[in-house]
């Protein structure tokens, strides 16, 4: 199928998402589309990043689909397809292969490896010789900070700089959607600036972003559009404007009365 003007890179489609019986998302509709950066906002335990791993294969869709440049990429457990043994659900590795990184939360650096190590591992999956050599141009750009310290153990690095080679690593495998998970998390207000800066200037590069972070204020700063995730379900949805702007946000996650 040819992509129309009007498909979306990425789209989820009534995902929903159990652990035992426990319901972790339910009926989840999202959309992003080619270039935007899109956030995904909301309290600790209601979701967020089940929805990243859901998108990246890590966790199974009880129900739903979701597609990739049209691409059928994970669909219901219960599915008839499923049950007849042909499943069109994507391994992460083949989910890898179509352009999805995700940068998960923590960073999940192998700490006794270099940061080198750490960054070429990020570019498994490019047999380009050539694009891996100027992606790390890229990174060290980006990072300046990376390059002085290529060959010290990424465990050395403070929690910030941690960050910065995850996100790095996650670069180094030629994102078309870059999945950005909570990189915000434990940092001080000057490293987490530092972060967003990056950001932005990784969205410029042409890279597609769906952020999740707790953090609404930086969030709703960068984004173009927005999702409140809430127990499990999208509660509000809109431009970033709409976002700033919705009483129950700014009351709730922006402390403006």
């Amino acid at each position: 199928m040819s992509k129309s003007s009007n498909t979306h890179l990425l789209e989820l489609q009534e995902a929903s998402v159990h652990y035992g019986r426990a319901i972790v998302l339910a009926s989840i509709s999202i959309k992003v589309d080619k270039g935007e950066l899109v956030a995904i906002i909301g309290p600790n335990g209601t979701g967020k990043s089940t929805l990243l791993r859901a998108i990246s294969g890590l966790v199974e869709l009880e129900r739903g689909k979701i597609f990739f440049e049209d691409k059928l990429i994970a669909e219901s457990t219960k599915s008839q397809f499923r049950r007849l043994g042909r499943n069109k659900s994507l391994k992460p590795h083949k989910i890898v292969e179509l352009g999805i990184i995700h940068c998960p939360e923590r960073r999940r650096l192998f700490t006794e490896s270099t940061v080198r190590d750490n960054l070429y591992l990020g570019a498994y999956a490019i047999n380009d010789e050539e694009f891996v050599e100027n992606a790390l141009k890229t990174v060290f750009k980006l990072f300046p900070i990376l390059e002085e310290r290529l060959d010290e153990k990424a465990g050395n690095f403070s929690g910030g700089e941690q960050q910065m080679c995850a996100i790095a690593r996650s670069l180094m495998g030629n994102p078309k959607l870059l999945l950005l998970d909570e990189p915000s998390l434990g940092l001080a207000p000057m490293v987490k600036q530092a972060i967003v800066n990056a950001i932005k200037e990784i969205q410029k590069t042409g890279t597609t972003i769906l952020l999740v972070e707790q953090d609404a204020s930086i969030a709703l700063d960068i984004c173009d559009r927005g999702y409140l995730l809430e127990d499990g379900r999208i509660e509000i949805e809109g431009a970033k404007n709409e976002l700033l702007s919705n009483p129950h946000i700014k009351e709730a996650y922006l402390g403006i009365m």
